[in-house]
């Protein structure tokens, strides 16, 4: 695996994306809804295709009033739509810098860990060799690869 990642970010950049991000969310806080699992799963699902159709239905429902049924609001129906166009582009910004990260997250881990490993087999060949200080970083790291128990193998009687 070559080496993609290369620098470190430094931590005041990080710190002032955080709190970028955190300013972002508090602008938008009184407008965000939070739904369960559940709720989000029973909700009609959201595309562009989607957002089009709203807005082909307002112009219908704008040049044609008869065709809001009595029931229906226009105005919430303006509204909703009108929401769900706005935070379109948010959404798709915040979605692709989610998988930005979290793409650069893991491919850092991966390098990370393809170089670990080797060190982490040579504490372990160091223990065995009972090399000063290697046992007890050994017994310290292997917590994480605690291997798998031995199976036991059913006796034929």
């Amino acid at each position: 695996m070559s080496n993609q990642i290369t620098a470190a970010i430094p931590p005041a950049e990080l710190a002032k994306a955080l709190d970028h991000l955190k300013q972002a969310r508090a602008v938008l806080a009184p407008y965000l809804h939070a739904l369960t699992p559940d709720e989000r799963k029973n909700l009609a699902k959201m595309g562009d295709k989607s957002v089009g159709f709203m807005a082909k239905i307002l112009d219908y429902a704008a040049n044609s009033p008869a065709f809001v049924p009595a029931f229906i609001s226009f105005d919430e129906l303006k509204q909703d739509v009108g929401l769900a166009a706005d935070l379109a582009p948010l959404e798709q910004f915040a979605a692709q810098l989610a998988l930005d990260l979290g793409s650069t997250t893991m491919l850092a881990g991966a390098e990370g860990m393809a170089q670990a490993s080797p060190v982490y087999k040579n504490i372990k060949f160091l223990a065995e060799q009972k090399q000063p200080g290697a046992q007890a970083a050994y017994d310290d790291l292997r917590q994480r690869f605690p291997g798998r128990p031995a199976k036991t193998v059913p006796s034929k009687a």
